[in-house]
């Protein structure tokens, strides 16, 4: 098994839904409103300019998950269905259609103050694909983008997603761990939302880089077909924001997983973005770890390996934020921590789930 770079897909995007983040449903008096308000901006849109084809506007682990049907959805199909005959409208709805990365992800926290809003649509052989946001932080860029085709009508049972999607930064191209997920956002299957996660090294994030997105093919599993097109995106990001208000905490803590294996628990950090608990291992790459934290008013939460780097031995732990209770609370004391691991397969192959537990559990003051 190649384990030179270690990645664990997490599908977050279409898998969470929480009644506490949500919304109640629309009416359909609401949903008629709304589709209403969203006509006659478009048809006040079009007496000031002419429709054009790109629109910019600047500002595994776990299989038991569902798709998630954003109930913000709903008046984005009421939109996409009131505009469908109108054919040179549909361009000019794309930029009402917001699908924010929290909700892409899952988040429970707010990222208004660190995201970057792109809102740049392109289109090519029939189908849209719109850039919403990004955010950067340490070794790490986060975007959304839509899927739609041009004449807004459904795509289908399954969700096409893109073939491959390529980085650059600075206009050099960047290898490395990429997650993420996908999922239709409404229910006529006419809106397809797609998160990634691109892990990136020795590329400083806390200042202004140039990045460029690039889409080729998208593969459409109700049809076994390709579809070729040329979908491509250039905008900033800066992290400095979030890395600034990123917190840490000092683990330093060493565990023994087997002879001559040891794993130190070397921090612990928070931000609006991801909570993460960075790790060196010695002695072997042939392990996976996760970690359960529990808080001191009862609060617990789930911390799985997301990236393993065996050239030098580093990776870190990703909180899977639709697990359980979420994240840790910034006003926590502190956590009550236990280390589990797993041993990779010598060969390729399915992954075990057998974790088993190392050490005894430690508690970590937070405050």
């Amino acid at each position: 098994m190649n384990k030179e770079l270690y990645q664990l897909a997490n599908n977050l995007t279409s898998d969470y839904e929480d009644s506490n983040h949500q919304p109640e449903p629309l009416t359909s008096l609401e949903i008629k409103k709304y589709s209403q308000n969203i006509l006659n901006h478009i048809h006040s849109k079009e007496k000031q300019r002419s429709p054009h084809r790109h629109i910019a506007d600047r500002h595994k682990t776990r299989t038991s998950h569902r798709f998630a049907r954003y109930v913000v959805a709903a008046a984005c199909t009421a939109l996409l269905l009131s505009v469908t005959v109108f054919s040179s409208d549909v361009h000019a709805a794309i930029e009402h259609i917001r699908w924010s990365l929290s909700s892409a992800l899952g988040l429970s926290g707010n990222l208004a103050d660190y995201r970057d809003i792109i809102n740049t649509s392109v289109t090519d052989n029939g189908y849209i694909i719109t850039l919403q946001e990004a955010v950067a932080t340490e070794e790490k860029l986060v975007i959304n983008y839509t899927i739609q085709r041009e004449d807004g009508q459904s795509m289908g049972e399954i969700p096409m997603l893109p073939s491959f999607d390529s980085l650059y930064i600075n206009g050099k191209h960047i290898i490395g761990g990429v997650s993420g997920g996908g999922g239709f956002i409404d229910d006529e299957h006419t809106v397809i939302g797609i998160s990634r996660s691109f892990d990136i090294f020795g590329i400083d994030t806390a200042v202004e880089n140039t990045y460029q997105l690039k889409l080729d093919s998208l593969d459409d599993m109700n049809t076994n077909s390709t579809i070729k097109g040329n979908w491509d995106f250039s905008f900033t990001a800066d992290g400095s924001d979030l890395i600034a208000d990123t917190k840490t905490v000092s683990i330093n803590k060493s565990f023994t997983v087997a002879d001559g294996v040891t794993v130190t628990l070397e921090e612990l950090s928070l931000n609006e973005l991801e909570q993460r608990i960075v790790y060196h291992m010695e002695g072997s790459d042939d392990y996976l770890f996760q970690l359960t934290a529990v808080d001191n008013t009862g609060r617990q939460v789930e911390f799985d390996t997301k990236i393993f780097q065996s050239t030098n031995g580093t990776g870190y732990m990703q909180n899977q934020e639709y697990l359980y209770d979420g994240r840790i609370n910034n006003d926590s004391e502190s956590i009550m921590l236990t280390l589990f691991a797993v041993e990779m397969p010598k060969e390729s192959g399915q992954m075990s789930d057998d974790y088993y537990q190392i050490g005894e559990p430690f508690e970590l003051k937070l405050q």
